[in-house]
């Protein structure tokens, strides 16, 4: 745990410490944390002062877990015991950081039962979200995350255009070609480019592609004809230590250009205008002032709305992406939670609005960073037309 670290951005923010509370594995921040390999049963805090020696608080059952953290070890006896323990540690503070969100928009970060942070008040501390804290030190990417993560870019768009080329084969000869059939292609080629994803990949035609989280399987997935529209979906990072992850959706109709209908087209248009103003916005603010994940999802959701696509955008625009493919780091979100997190150098998030209607669906994804020379789109080259098969 990077103790002076955390106490260097305590000071710089002027909070006077950061208590992180758990209880049966509630507060998976904390938990990541500790890094204590097995769940708790009984009730644990951890206080990092801004200035100070951190001090683990828990149940003398399970002291021993706490052995390896920086620090000293209280155990309490008893509620009664924690709660006087608990009024001892916070008593010359004034304000510190918890995992906690105002009015619950933000649940990533609302891990602290209600009750726990009524406790904590009534030691007349006042609380501040942990939300930017957490982020700068759990969601950042290092310079060697970042090359791992340009590989997997790399790789993704090559898998892509493998995957188009796999289809049009398929169909030229004549051949049954399924969705799954799709998603088994572009499985093998992990394998073939060292690749591993925790799930997936997507891929859906039609009306599935209407469906956001529809998952092809062997017994019913759809087969695939000329004249229809196909969406990919693809994840997955490289097969080494600590490897940060690449996430892509690009559009497919499996048919030539001029036989792309011209909704479409409209709606691809849209989409794309879409992903750029995300983009755009990003460059323009990121170096002048603090910017959110939300302010991001407004500026693309306000170009879909524009168009009249708006009650067909049923998700956020994008999420975290780290060494997991939804990380621990700010969403762009203003829609299913607001996201009022901070973009960080470091940060790297996917940007993909989606239109879904009953027939059919499209998507966009791209990912960007936030690097020390500003924004970067990472995912090269970017999708500017569907891609005829044909």
């Amino acid at each position: 745990m990077q103790i002076e670290e955390i106490q260097q951005y305590l000071n710089d923010h002027e909070w006077d410490g950061w208590l992180l509370a758990d209880f049966h594995g509630r507060n998976d921040i904390a938990m990541t944390l500790w890094n204590i390999g097995s769940m708790l049963t009984r009730r644990a805090f951890y206080f990092i002062p801004a200035v100070g020696t951190p001090t683990a608080l828990v149940n003398p059952v399970e002291a021993d877990k706490f052995a390896d953290l920086p620090g000293d070890i209280v155990a309490y006896k008893g509620y009664a015991g924690l709660e006087k323990e608990l009024a001892r540690l916070l008593t010359p503070c004034n304000r510190i950081a918890m995992e906690y969100s105002e009015k619950g928009r933000l649940p990533y970060i609302g891990l602290v039962d209600a009750g726990t942070i009524e406790l904590i008040r009534s030691f007349n501390v006042e609380l501040v979200t942990s939300a930017d804290l957490v982020a700068h030190f759990q969601a950042r990417l290092s310079a060697e995350q970042i090359a791992t993560h340009r590989v997997a870019a790399n790789n993704l768009i090559e898998i892509m255009q493998a995957a188009h080329g796999h289809i049009a084969e398929e169909l030229t000869q004549r051949r049954t070609l399924t969705e799954y059939d799709v998603v088994q292609f572009i499985t093998r080629k992990f394998e073939e480019y060292d690749m591993v994803a925790e799930d997936g990949p997507n891929c859906s035609v039609e009306a599935n592609a209407g469906n956001p989280h529809y998952e092809p399987a062997a017994e019913d997935s759809r087969e695939i004809r000329k004249g229809q529209l196909i969406l990919i979906d693809m994840w997955a990072k490289i097969k080494t230590d600590m490897a940060a992850y690449a996430d892509i959706t690009w559009m497919a109709y499996a048919g030539t250009k001029a036989e792309i209908p011209e909704e479409y087209a409209k709606i691809f248009a849209t989409l794309h205008d879409a992903r750029n103003a995300a983009v755009d916005f990003l460059r323009q603010h990121i170096g002048s002032r603090p910017v959110f994940g939300a302010e991001v999802d407004d500026a693309c959701r306000a170009v879909i709305e524009k168009a009249g696509y708006g009650e067909f955008f049923t998700h956020r625009t994008g999420h975290s992406i780290t060494t997991s493919v939804h990380g621990p780091g700010p969403n762009i979100d203003n829609l299913e939670t607001e996201d009022r997190r901070k973009l960080q150098k470091g940060h790297l998030f996917s940007i993909e609005p989606g239109i879904y209607k009953k027939d059919f669906g499209f998507r966009l994804e791209l990912d960007c960073l936030i690097s020390h020379e500003g924004v970067e789109v990472t995912t090269l080259p970017l999708q500017t037309e569907i891609a005829p098969l044909f």
